[in-house]
């Protein structure tokens, strides 16, 4: 896919600037000044990208992301614009949790034994796009094949060797910073100028950009998650992730509802208005019994007691997956509880809360 100088101009609405030269072929390599260039018709462009340690985002503003696009409503041009900026902001906004990283080496530190280091997951969207545009024959382009290889599956739970670090040559995070980068100025290109019309559906090139818009946004959750499971010595303070309620009150009173029994219907219909992922079409019906479900979730004063009462000691709370999960982790509480004795402190994601047991008995 040819790239026009206008195209390139347009790259410069795009943020900080970092030190590094792609050339038309997208090979990388170290810049002598402080913009990048992009090349292409042997015209040099400077394009400028957030840096791998650029300033951290600063406001909740910086990061608002917009709902799904709905997928058959408005003309092409105006989805076009909405799709670009969809894809902008959540790539800026998964790019700012590795913010609260504290340096480097974080990247390579495995929050939990069942998932890879966090330098996969940081580069780990990007490849996706690049990966499945491919194999859509939407571009025929590649960044750089070991990266699109290494960052590309994530770890099978029924497959232990998946995890040998042996079996990785993990890139460092400026690389993966530079990859992003590029994997960005190709998706901001083709959004601009691929050709599709409304409504969007499974053959547009525009549903595997959503796609990849949409598999990065379940992985804000997952790494969010993954970043709280980090000792708190290779975490720091962001202005965005480290928002956090404070505020304590009673918890209201739970109680069981009856649910009648009758016929569950399942599945989406394939002009649904919003994307979806293949296990989401088709149809299923089946009936279900008679059961009771709690009028409110579980609140932490709620949950307290069954700890209280023993609940991780007791295996007919459990059901037989559940009670392996406990002796295997030793648990005696909520992950995110810190036990000191039976003093509990709270595990945000970026801070513990010493007096969370107040707060906790206080529907914290």
């Amino acid at each position: 896919m040819e790239a026009s100088s206008s195209d390139v101009k347009r790259e410069l609405q795009l943020r900080q600037s970092f030190s590094y030269r792609i050339d038309g072929n997208h090979q990388l390599t170290q810049a002598p000044k402080r913009h990048q260039l992009y090349t292409f018709q042997n015209e040099n462009i400077p394009v400028t990208f957030p840096a791998h340690n650029h300033t951290p985002t600063q406001s909740l503003c910086d990061v608002t992301v917009p709902k799904s696009p709905l997928l058959n409503q408005g003309d092409a041009e105006t989805k076009r614009q909405e799709i670009l900026n969809y894809f902008h902001q959540s790539f800026d906004l998964y790019e700012s949790l590795f913010e609260c990283l504290r340096d480097d080496e974080t990247f390579f530190y495995r929050a939990n034994p069942l998932r890879h280091p966090l330098i996969f997951y940081y580069g780990h969207t990007a490849v996706f796009f690049i990966n499945k545009l491919n194999v859509a024959n939407v571009i025929s382009e590649r960044i750089d094949p070991a990266i699109e290889s290494t960052l590309a599956i994530g770890v099978d739970e029924m497959s232990w060797d998946d995890l040998d670090e042996n079996h990785y040559e993990w890139p460092a995070p400026e690389q993966v910073k530079a990859y992003r980068d590029k994997t960005r100025l190709v998706v901001d290109r083709l959004i601009r100028d691929c050709s599709f019309s409304m409504p969007i559906d499974w053959d547009d090139p525009m549903w595997i950009i959503l796609m990849g818009i949409e598999h990065e946004r379940i992985h804000l959750e997952t790494t969010a998650v993954l970043i709280r499971e980090l000792p708190l010595d290779q975490v720091q303070p962001h202005p965005v992730w480290g928002r956090i309620c404070k505020e304590a009150g009673e918890a209201p009173d739970n109680e069981l509802l009856p649910v009648q029994s009758g016929m569950v219907h399942l599945g989406k219909a394939r002009n649904d208005s919003l994307y979806g992922w293949d296990n989401e079409y088709g149809h299923f019906q089946t009936g279900i019994k008679s059961f009771s479900a709690s009028r409110y979730l579980v609140s932490n004063q709620e949950f307290l007691a069954f700890v209280e009462d023993n609940g991780y000691q007791t295996k007919n709370f459990w059901t037989d997956e559940g009670w392996n999960w406990v002796q295997y982790k030793n648990a005696t509480c909520p992950v995110y509880w810190i036990n000191n004795e039976g003093t509990f402190r709270y595990r945000a994601m970026l801070e513990e809360i010493d007096d969370a047991f107040d707060r906790i008995q206080a529907g914290f």
